[in-house]
Formats: structure tokens, sequence, C-alpha cells
């Protein structure tokens, strides 16, 4: 069993996270006009987009 060092484990995590939010960004930015202006509202106005947001960055 290989592991994986420290500096390898945080550079593979920045990678992924930087893709994530690259294939996401139509999501990510259809929830940020969502919540544009909202402080207590977004949580119920927002759901759906959130959760969209979520899914995707889980792929």
């Amino acid at each position: 069993m290989n592991a994986l060092s420290r500096r390898e484990e945080d550079t593979l995590l920045k990678t992924a996270k930087a893709k994530a939010l690259q294939e996401c960004d139509p999501i990510v930015k259809e929830f940020a006009d969502c919540a544009t202006g909202r402080v207590f509202s977004v949580a119920w106005q927002c759901r759906d987009k959130y959760k969209a947001v979520q899914e995707c960055m889980l792929q």
C-alpha cells in the first residue's frame, strides 16, 4: 500500500477542487446570482441551486 505525502495530498486536493470549480462554474454562478442581495432568505429561495452546486462538486 502506497501512501501520499502531505505535499502530494495537498496538490491532489487543489487540482481536484480547481477542476470541479471549472466544470461547475455555470451552476455556481446561478447560485451566486440567486444569493446576491439576500441575507436570510437565501436559505429557502436558493435551496435548489445550492443542492445542484453540491451535487456537481461531489462528482
